[in-house]
């Protein structure tokens, strides 16, 4: 999305905040649509999920807050992308290949801001 105007949707959002979210939901269900198919319905499930945080948590900043902790957590978590990069190592170490790869992974602690 190289044409986002931060202005023009701050204004909208000023002015006519009905319309804002409109504009938002069909924004981000055509950036979904752009997606590989057997993506889409994991993408429509996590911005249901992004959603549900802001509605939950009327204040901006809290729910901004709860959607950085829920990205996190997607790292960092059970499952999470470190784990799996970890195991796509661990998996490829014991294939007896012998040449060894080294990969430093860079540790980014979390915020409690």
């Amino acid at each position: 999305m190289t044409d986002f105007d931060f202005d023009e949707w701050l204004h909208l959002a000023k002015s006519d905040p009905e319309a804002f979210e409109a504009r938002r939901k069909q924004t981000i269900e055509a950036r979904i649509n752009l997606a590989p198919s057997d993506q889409q319905h994991r993408l429509r499930g996590l911005q249901w999920r992004v959603d549900m945080e802001r509605k939950k948590y009327k204040d901006s900043l809290v729910s901004c807050q709860r959607v950085f902790s829920m990205m996190w957590n997607s790292v960092y978590g059970e499952a999470g992308l470190l784990q799996a990069l970890n195991g796509q190592l661990d998996a490829k170490k014991n294939k007896g290949n012998n040449k060894q790869s080294v990969v430093r992974v860079l540790d980014f602690p979390a915020t409690t801001e």
